[in-house]
């Protein structure tokens, strides 16, 4: 996509992501264990040697109560077409949303452990979410349960403040957080706002679409991870729906997966062993 117009949208960093080798993504993931659930790889085709691929994982939506590992559509092929690994991530499905929450960081963590094993850099993850898996994402991240997420993407997710989706609902929620939201004492703890100034410094694509006051949710959002110290960049989703957004990542004309896939390789950078990633300024 056009420089101009990406920087517009917000970038704040300029780079470049190496691509380490082209591959075609294996026929379906190959499940594995993380401990309290299972995850599916998709690594690169004969990726070897010391420099590891990037790996992008994935977390699916679904009501906190649907959904599976499974649903990815052409991601996989796609992001391992540009030499990146991939994982969908898979959680208790129904269960307390800060055991969904923990089940993501050890999830995170397994991949780190174990990302030399499929060929993968554990000093270049990246974390991304839809819908539930994307208020999943930003709970682990910011809460300091996943430290080694290097850049997170955030997709279209109401849930990033229980309390203030409430009052811009005559004071209850919608009926779709009714239910796993229903303990009102954990509403500060379980959204992700109230840790917008918690866990690592990262580059955040907040991106939403054009459901019912998905903009305002987000863009709040997106200013108090700014205020946390989080390099912010926003994506108006507005002519996409709900499933549409979803859909959209992984198809290499898309609007949105061009900035997904920028947004990545501008954020996961080469650093040297215990180094951060360094985040430049655009000119």
């Amino acid at each position: 996509m056009d420089r101009r117009r990406f920087l517009a949208l917000g970038a704040g960093t300029i780079g470049l992501w190496p691509l380490l080798r082209s591959g075609a993504a294996i026929a379906g993931g190959t499940a594995q264990s993380y401990g309290s659930g299972k995850l599916d790889l998709y690594p690169i085709a004969g990726q070897s040697g010391e420099a590891g691929a990037p790996i992008l994982i994935y977390v699916h939506g679904g009501a906190w109560k649907a959904g599976s590992k499974s649903s990815v559509g052409a991601m996989p092929q796609y992001f391992n077409s540009l030499g990146t690994a991939f994982v969908s991530v898979g959680y208790s499905l129904g269960a307390n949303v800060g055991q969904q929450a923990s089940q993501i960081g050890e999830a995170v963590a397994w991949v780190e452990r174990n990302a030399a094993q499929f060929g993968g850099d554990p000093a270049r993850i990246a974390l991304m979410g839809h819908s539930a898996g994307c208020h999943l994402s930003c709970l682990a991240v910011l809460s300091g349960q996943a430290p080694a997420v290097r850049a997170l993407i955030a997709n279209d997710t109401a849930a990033y403040d229980l309390a203030f989706l409430a009052d811009i609902n005559n004071g209850r929620l919608p009926l779709l957080y009714a239910s796993p939201f229903r303990d009102r004492s954990k509403w500060p703890q379980w959204s992700p706002i109230s840790h917008a100034a918690g866990g690592n410094a990262i580059p955040v694509l907040v991106a939403w679409s054009g459901g019912r006051n998905r903009q305002k949710i987000s863009q709040r959002f997106a200013t108090a991870l700014e205020a946390g110290g989080h390099k912010v960049v926003r994506f108006d989703g507005s002519a996409y729906n709900h499933i549409s957004i979803s859909r959209a990542v992984g198809k290499p004309k898309d609007p949105l997966n061009q900035v997904v896939t920028q947004f990545l390789e501008e954020s996961l950078t080469i650093v040297e062993p215990g180094a951060e990633p360094a985040l430049v300024p655009a000119q």
